[in-house]
């Protein structure tokens, strides 16, 4: 029985592109022939639903009442990923349950659920009543699901990012996706694999040069297949796809990763 690869897209500050990052690898997924699923876990932000312009009336109870017919089909949204939405009552008390009864079920349908999440710390993650703690931190010890976490590299960004690392203390299931502002010297691969030495692993540095933001603003869920910069690449490979998939646009050190699925 297929068993789908989770992964939960978060970071310990705001605005550092986390639910782009987690769009840019739901659709370079999909692209490259994995059924893939992103939903939309900031259940009091819900900034997927917005950006896919999908009804409000469609919530995750929906899929807790009528399975796949819920889910937000590719051909609605223009991806090449399905979409589950958050709850249409973001306030719900038992959001948490719904986000984890979905979640065990749709795991046999896909190969790859991306989970677009808020901001994370220490507290958060000691604490089973947030998401964080009550479904994040239990999936990955137990169920095997990951995290791929975007951080900056300047000031709080960096100190809250490390603060939140050492929280979560998964090395093993973590990979840092670097974030450098425009106008900003990118720090080195050297630098960055120092900082997060025991931490998590490190895929590349998102260098925002104005390409992302094109994106957003044309409205395009992720990059064109075969554009895929390097650190996306790196990521879609330690969530376990299939390097080969992307060989077009291979880096020529090879991919660090070669967890594979199908």
């Amino acid at each position: 029985m297929q068993t789908a690869t989770i992964i939960f897209n978060t970071g310990g500050s705001g605005g550092l592109g986390k639910s782009f990052n987690a769009r840019a690898l739901a659709q370079t997924l999909g692209l490259h022939g994995y059924v893939t699923l992103l939903i939309d876990g900031n259940h009091g932000q819900q900034s997927q639903r917005a950006f896919l312009k999908v009804d409000r009336m469609r919530g995750l109870e929906d899929y807790l009442e009528r399975g796949m017919d819920a889910v937000v089909r590719p051909g609605e949204i223009h991806t090449a990923f399905g979409f589950l939405p958050g709850p249409a009552d973001p306030k719900a008390p038992d959001i948490i349950d719904m986000y984890g009864r979905a979640l065990t079920d749709l795991m046999r349908r896909c190969a790859f659920i991306v989970v677009d999440c808020d901001r994370i710390d220490g507290t958060q993650w000691e604490n089973p009543n947030t998401m964080a703690g009550g479904l994040m931190r239990p999936l990955v010890e137990s169920g095997g699901a990951r995290i791929a976490f975007r951080m900056g590299q300047t000031g709080s960004q960096t100190d809250d990012g490390l603060d939140a690392l050492a929280s979560i203390n998964r090395p093993d299931r973590t990979l840092v996706i670097g974030q450098a502002a425009a106008g900003t010297k990118p720090h080195g691969d050297a630098e960055w694999r120092g900082l997060l030495r025991g931490l998590a692993e490190y895929a590349g540095t998102d260098v925002w040069d104005g390409t992302g933001a094109d994106l957003i603003e044309r409205r395009q869920p992720g990059y064109a297949k075969g554009m895929e910069p390097d650190w996306l690449k790196a990521e879609a490979a330690w969530c376990g796809a299939d390097p080969a998939r992307w060989k077009n646009t291979e880096r020529k050190r090879g991919w660090p990763w070669t967890r594979r699925r199908g």
